[in-house]
C-alpha cells in the first residue's frame, strides 16, 4: 500500500510526497538485498550466502542506497497513476534512510507539460519581401561551375601568381615560436584565395625555389594567437600548376548538360536561387509567425524543454564553428556563457514549439508515414545513402518519432502562414 500527495509548488513543476508501507516496503528491501547478495563475498560466509542483516553492516551505505533505489523503482509508476500526475522526465528523488518495520517515505519532483490556450492565429500579420534574383547571384554561381570544370597542367617554367596553384612546404614561426598551423608539407596553394599579404610575399616564385618571407597578420585574425603579430615563414616551391579555366559559350553550357547555351543555363540558375530564396522565405514567415504568437502568451515553459533546448543550441552552434575550420575555444565558445546568453530565447522557442503542437492538436494535423518516408528520401540523396539505410538508422533511439515531430512542427507552421495576413513588401536593401 502506498499513500500519495501531490503539490504543484509551479504550474509545470509538481511534487509527489510517497509514503510506503512498512509491508511492500519490506518486500522491495529484500528483493534488493538479494540482488546484492548474489555477488558479494563476505568474510566468514560462502559467496551469494551471507544473511541480509550481516550484509547491510558488510556493505553500508551502498546496501542502504540500493536499498531505497529499489523501493522507489517499485512504487513510482503507482504513485503517479494514483495522482493522475504526468511526469514529462525522469524525476528528482530525496528519500529519509529505509528503516525495518517503518513506513518509507520518498519525495519525487518532476516537470509536467503547461495548459497551454491556443491564441488567436487567423489574420496574424506578416509581410514578406517581393522575391528578387540580381544578375550577379546569377554570375556568382556561373562562376562556381566554370571553378568546378575548371582542369590543372603542369607548368614547370611558370612563375606563381593569378591563375596558377602551387604544391609548397612552409615553417613559421611568431615571437620565435611555432604555432597551430605554422608548417606543413605538399600545402597546395590556389593563388588568390590565401592572405593578401601572404601571396604578395611568395608571388613570382619558381618551382624548387624557397624563399623566407615576412608577414604581418590582422588585428582582428581568427585565430587569437597571432593576431596583430609578425610571422616568419621559410617557404619552398616544389611543384606549380597552370588552371585552365573554360570560356563561358555554348560549347561550355553543353558540358553542363540539357543546355544548348549560355542562356538556357542561367535560366536554371535564376530558377533554382529563386526556389530556394522561396524556401527560406517560407521558413521565415513561419518564425515569425510562431514568434508573435508566443511573445503573445507568456506561459510558464518546463524547465527540462528550456535545457534540453538550449543543449540542442550548443550542439549547433559547436557544428557551426567545427564546420569553419575552427575549435569552440579558439571561437571563445563558453558554454556557461552561452546558456545564460542564450536562456531567454531558448524560453521563446519551447513556447513557440507548445504553441504550435497545441494548434495542431486543434486543427488535426499529422504527419503521414508516406510524408515521413519522403523526407527520409531527401535525407538520404543528401547524405548520399540507400533509403533503406536512412531508414534503418532513424529507426533507433526514437529518431523516427522525432523527425515526425519536426515534420508536424514545420506542417504547422505552414497552416498558420496559410491563415495569416500576408503583406507583400520591397526587398530591403544591404548597407553598404
Amino acid at each position: 500500500m502506498i499513500k500519495t500527495k501531490l503539490e504543484q509548488p509551479r504550474k509545470t513543476r509538481h511534487k509527489l510526497h510517497v509514503e510506503v508501507s512498512a509491508e511492500r516496503a519490506k518486500k522491495s528491501a529484500e528483493a534488493a538485498l538479494k540482488e546484492i547478495q548474489k555477488d558479494t563475498e563476505v568474510k566468514g560466509f560462502r559467496k551469494g550466502q551471507a544473511p541480509f542483516d550481516v550484509l547491510r553492516k558488510h556493505m553500508g551505505p551502498t546496501a542502504e542506497k540500493e536499498i531505497a533505489k529499489k523501493i522507489v523503482r517499485d512504487t513510482y509508476i503507482d504513485a503517479i497513476k494514483q495522482e493522475n500526475a504526468a511526469p514529462m522526465a525522469e524525476p528528482y528523488v530525496e528519500f529519509e534512510a529505509y528503516k525495518d518495520g517503518e513506513p518509507f517515505i520518498y519525495r519525487a519532483e518532476f516537470d509536467v507539460m503547461p495548459e497551454i490556450t491556443v491564441p488567436e492565429y487567423e489574420g496574424l500579420p506578416l509581410e514578406k519581401e517581393k522575391i528578387e534574383v540580381l544578375d550577379v547571384e546569377v554570375e556568382g554561381e556561373v562562376e562556381r561551375l566554370r571553378n568546378a570544370m575548371t582542369q590543372i597542367e603542369p607548368a614547370d617554367d611558370a612563375e606563381l601568381s593569378a591563375g596558377m596553384m602551387a604544391l609548397v612546404d612552409f615553417k613559421g614561426t611568431v615571437d620565435g615560436k611555432p604555432f597551430k598551423g605554422s608548417d606543413a608539407e605538399n600545402f597546395v596553394v590556389d593563388f588568390g584565395t590565401l592572405m593578401p599579404a601572404f601571396e604578395e610575399k611568395i608571388k613570382g616564385m619558381k618551382k624548387g625555389e624557397e624563399r623566407d618571407v615576412t608577414v604581418k597578420y590582422p588585428d582582428d585574425y581568427f585565430n587569437k594567437e597571432i593576431a596583430g603579430k609578425e610571422g616568419a615563414f621559410h617557404v619552398k616551391v616544389k611543384e606549380l600548376r597552370r588552371k585552365i579555366v573554360p570560356e563561358l559559350n555554348d560549347d561550355f553550357a553543353k558540358t553542363l548538360g540539357k543546355f544548348g547555351n549560355m542562356d538556357e543555363v542561367r535560366k536554371d540558375i535564376k530558377k533554382h536561387i529563386t526556389n530556394a530564396k522561396e524556401d527560406f522565405q517560407k521558413r521565415r514567415l513561419g518564425a515569425n509567425a510562431i514568434r508573435q504568437l508566443a511573445e503573445k502568451d507568456s506561459f510558464e515553459v518546463p524547465e527540462v524543454m528550456i535545457q534540453n533546448e538550449l543543449g540542442a543550441m550548443l550542439e549547433d552552434a559547436v557544428r557551426q564553428i567545427k564546420a569553419q575550420g575552427k575549435n569552440p575555444e579558439e571561437a571563445g565558445l563558453d558554454a556557461k556563457a552561452f546558456v545564460s546568453q542564450h536562456m531567454e530565447d531558448a524560453t521563446k522557442r519551447v513556447r513557440g514549439y507548445l504553441i504550435a503542437f497545441a494548434i495542431a492538436k486543434e486543427a488535426e494535423i499529422k504527419v503521414s508515414d508516406e510524408e515521413l518516408d519522403a523526407r527520409m528520401s531527401v535525407i538520404a540523396r543528401q547524405a548520399n545513402q540507400t533509403l533503406d539505410k536512412v531508414k534503418a538508422q532513424f529507426a533507433k533511439d526514437d529518431m523516427k518519432e522525432r523527425l515526425r515531430s519536426q515534420l508536424l512542427y514545420e506542417k504547422t507552421l505552414d497552416f498558420i502562414v496559410g491563415k495569416a495576413k500576408v503583406k507583400e513588401v520591397k526587398p530591403k536593401k544591404e548597407k553598404k
